[in-house]
């Protein structure tokens, strides 16, 4: 029974996972659009949509989460001063998956 997971395992274990996210995270950001699959878009969704939320208020302990959940220090300035900024008025929802058709 599946009672309480709610995470997609993407087939991966669950470092593999935290991995994966973090650099289509940080492509995300580095890049503002990406190709993915379906499944991984989904994902990236729930990963990055807080990481958003918290840059809109530019304070050291939210650079050091954000700088946790990224391990980019580029990407993480970017995310402060671009992105945060750009959405600041926005409540949520700030990523959009579009489908492309197929492979």
């Amino acid at each position: 029974m599946r009672h309480g997971d709610k995470v997609n395992n993407l087939g991966r274990k669950t470092a593999h996972r935290h991995a994966l996210m973090m650099n289509l995270a940080i492509s995300l950001i580095r890049h503002k659009r990406i190709f993915t699959t379906l499944a991984k878009a989904k994902a990236l969704r729930g990963y990055i949509d807080p990481l958003v939320t918290r840059s809109k208020e530019n304070t050291t302990h939210k650079r050091r989460i954000e700088f946790s959940y990224l391990e980019d220090k580029a990407m993480t300035d970017e995310l402060f001063s671009v992105v945060g900024p750009k959405v600041g008025e926005r409540p949520g929802g700030y990523t959009r998956v579009i489908k492309t058709g197929f492979r």
